[in-house]
């Protein structure tokens, strides 16, 4: 069974300098690492899951994501479902 999940990212970069320094691209990085992580945290649930669980499944993404991207000076502020 395939399943299509679809997620909105927030982020702002709070360091600008951090941002060209450490990623060669701030917005491409940013959004290739959020599909590795929703793809890692989506292929730990169960389809019941991923339909009930939705805040918190975005809430972890957003946590994974925000520690993530802090080096690179981005803040995630916001993962929707």
């Amino acid at each position: 069974m395939t399943v299509t999940l679809d997620a909105v990212i927030y982020y702002r970069v709070h360091d600008p300098l951090r941002a060209v320094i450490q990623v060669a691209n701030v917005m491409s990085s940013t959004m290739l690492l959020a599909q590795t992580t929703l793809r890692n945290v989506a292929g730990t649930k169960m389809l019941m899951e991923l339909l009930a669980d939705k805040d918190s499944i975005s809430k972890s993404i957003e946590d994974i994501l925000d520690v993530a991207t802090d080096p690179w000076g981005v803040k995630v502020e916001l993962v929707e479902m």
